[in-house]
């Protein structure tokens, strides 16, 4: 199966988060995260989409603070992406998409 779906993950103030859902569609996806976003318990969500069956096919769509969607360089929450902890080290999700501004997806 080779069927691209659309992840919702929240973060919250007392935790990094998780997944919370999966659309087959990304505007589903988008307007749950974009109302979640507004619970007074999470600080923001963002939707990814991924190919079913398919390592590194993973890609940024939106992501949401207070029912708003916020630029891809705004300044995000925390740790937005939990996974992406490489050898136990917390990484600047921020400074690592200043480092690929510009540079093509491939290169990302």
């Amino acid at each position: 199966m080779r069927d691209a779906v659309y992840a919702v993950h929240a973060t919250r103030p007392d935790d990094i988060g998780a997944v919370e859902i999966v659309f087959r569609t990304e505007r589903e996806a988008v307007a749950y995260a974009r109302d979640r976003s507004t619970d007074w318990r999470v600080r923001a969500t963002s939707v990814t989409r991924f190919t079913i069956g398919e390592l590194g096919t993973w890609h940024p769509i939106a992501w949401f603070a207070e029912g708003q969607e916020q630029s891809p360089r705004a300044t995000r929450p925390g740790r937005f992406y939990p996974t992406a902890v490489p050898n136990g080290r917390d990484v600047d999700h921020n400074a690592c998409d200043a480092a690929h501004e510009g540079a093509p997806l491939s290169d990302r």
